[in-house]
Parts: C-alpha cells; sequence; structure tokens
C-alpha cells in the first residue's frame, strides 16, 4: 500500500511538473519576441508582408511599363525609319519621274520633228547645210531614253534609232535625184520673186509719172518697162511649172519606195511611246494606237494620190522591216 502510495504521488509530481513547462511555455508565448506579444509581431508582420507585396506590385508594374514603353519607343522608332525610307525613296521616284517626263517629252518631239524632216527631204537645197542634222538632234534625245527609262522601252528606244537611221540613209538617196533636179527651181524661185519686185516698182513709177503729169514719152516707157517685167515673172512661172511637172512623177516614186519603211518605223515609234506612257502613270493603249496609225496611213496614201490625180489610189506598199 505505501508503495502504491508513493508510486501515484510520483505521478501526481510529474504531470503537476509538466503542466507547469505547459504553463511557462504559454507564458512564454503571450509575451511573444523581445518581450513583445505575438499579437503585435503579428500586426508588424502583416504590414511589412503587405508593404513588401504592394512594392514588388509597382516595381513589376513599373518593370512592365518600362518594357511596353521601351516596346512602343522601338515601334515607333522603326515606324520612323521606314517612313523617312520611304519619303526618301519618293523623292527620289518623284526626281526621277520629272527627269523622265522632260526626257521623253523631248524625244517624242525630235521624233516626230525627224519625220518632218525626213519627209521634206527633197525639198532641202544640197547646199542647206549638213543633211543629218535633224538626224543626230533626234538621236541625242534618244539617247537619254536609253539612259533614264525601264528595260522595255530602253530597248524600243534602240530599235527606233537604229530605224530612224535605216530610213534617213535610204529616203536621203532616194531622194538625191529630186534634190538635184530642185536647185533650178530654188534658184528661178528667187529669180521670180526679185522679178515681181521690179515690175511692182516700174507700176509704182509709172503711176507717179502720172500722178505729175509727165511726159507722153516718160509714161510710154515706164509702161512699156512694166509690161516687160510682167512678162518676165510670167515666162519664169511657165518655166517653174514646167520643172515641177517634170520632178512630180519623181517625187510620187521616191514616197512610194519610202513608204513601206515609214510604216515600219512609225510602228516602233507607237510601241516606244506606249512604253513611255506607261512609266509616266498613263493608259498604254498599244492596240488602240496602232488602229489609229493604220487609219493615219490609209488616209495619208490617198491623200497623196488624189493630190498626184490618182483616184482611186493604188496598193499601199506593205510594211519593210528593217535589215
Amino acid at each position: 500500500m505505501s508503495r502504491y502510495l508513493a508510486r501515484t504521488l510520483q505521478g501526481w509530481g510529474e504531470i503537476m511538473a509538466t503542466a507547469v513547462q505547459v504553463i511557462q511555455a504559454a507564458q512564454g508565448s503571450a509575451e511573444g519576441w523581445l518581450g513583445a506579444p505575438w499579437v503585435i509581431w503579428s500586426g508588424l508582420i502583416s504590414a511589412f508582408v503587405a508593404s513588401g507585396v504592394a512594392a514588388f506590385t509597382v516595381r513589376a508594374s513599373s518593370k512592365n511599363s518600362l518594357r511596353l514603353l521601351a516596346k512602343q519607343h522601338a515601334r515607333d522608332d522603326a515606324e520612323a525609319d521606314r517612313q523617312r525610307q520611304h519619303d526618301a525613296k519618293q523623292k527620289d521616284e518623284d526626281r526621277k519621274g520629272l527627269i523622265r517626263r522632260e526626257v521623253y517629252l523631248k524625244a517624242v518631239e525630235e521624233s516626230h520633228a525627224l519625220l518632218g524632216y525626213i519627209g521634206g527631204l527633197s525639198e532641202r537645197p544640197l547646199n542647206a547645210g549638213n543633211d543629218a542634222d535633224g538626224l543626230q538632234l533626234f538621236l541625242r534625245a534618244n539617247a537619254k531614253v536609253w539612259l533614264v527609262a525601264d528595260a522595255e522601252a530602253a530597248h524600243l528606244s534602240r530599235d527606233l534609232a537604229s530605224d530612224f537611221a535605216e530610213l534617213f540613209l535610204h529616203a536621203r538617196a532616194i531622194t538625191y535625184s529630186i534634190r538635184v533636179a530642185m536647185e533650178p527651181v530654188h534658184r528661178r524661185t528667187k529669180e521670180i520673186a526679185f522679178a515681181e519686185g521690179e515690175a511692182r516698182r516700174l507700176v509704182s513709177q509709172l503711176t507717179d509719172a502720172k500722178a505729175r503729169n509727165a511726159s507722153p514719152e516718160e509714161q510710154e516707157k515706164l509702161s512699156a518697162l512694166a509690161a516687160d517685167a510682167y512678162e518676165y515673172v510670167k515666162a519664169l512661172e511657165l518655166a517653174q511649172q514646167q520643172a515641177m511637172s517634170i520632178i512630180a512623177p519623181m517625187r510620187m516614186e521616191a514616197f512610194k519606195a519610202t513608204f513601206g519603211r515609214l510604216r515600219s518605223v512609225q510602228r516602233v515609234l507607237a510601241k516606244s511611246v506606249s512604253a513611255l506612257r506607261e512609266e509616266l502613270n498613263l493608259p498604254r493603249d498599244d492596240e488602240e494606237f496602232i488602229e489609229q496609225l493604220k487609219d493615219m496611213e490609209r488616209r495619208a496614201w490617198a491623200a497623196v494620190n488624189k493630190a498626184y490625180g490618182i483616184d482611186p489610189p493604188e496598193a499601199m506598199p506593205e510594211i519593210v522591216e528593217p535589215v
């Protein structure tokens, strides 16, 4: 019994010691860290955590904003660079377009001037200077087209230069005999103009003599001189008509011998102008221009034949392709 009581008392002693330890631990927990209650520390920790989260959020937001701003700046810089490149390219295109318009206008003008020049070769006096002047003006203008045009127009400009040169040489050879025959005609034209002036001068003197009541002998002399002058003019004009009647068939033969080559050159010219129009942002209309050219050829051929008394007109010469 005494041993059981002793063990019981010992067990209760242990229980009491454990209880004391628990109470001390509870008291320590109530006092907190560094003597401050844990309740206070929990508030401080919560505030610290909240401020840390807020600081992290602000920092993350700022970092994201800076990243987005940097991207926006990069996009703006890229867009500005593209715009600068586009503006520079557009400026170059505008400058090139201006140069092309000037070059193309001059080339087309000289092309048509050369057509007229070749058509008038038979009227050109042999001593009027270098026959190739008209061709050289065209070649200089056409060479600039070769320099600034795109590939199609540049190649056509070279073809056109060759075709025009062949047409010019052919026309000059064909019309040489006409030009030789026209030399007396050119001189006689000047003589007629001078003789007509002399006749008018004599008539004026005769009128003045009548107005001042000159002697009949003086008036008769002036009247005879004036009549002789007009007779001389009529003789010159008759000789001119006879010379031109001889030359007329030669002109027609030269026209027929040249017309086929001219048709070929006109087609290359039409294609070249169409290509240049496209570069100037104008509609090409190749087929319509060719149809208009065919109509012009028919009308020109009929008009020339009618002028020489050939109605209906002869068959139009076929197109002569360049050598």
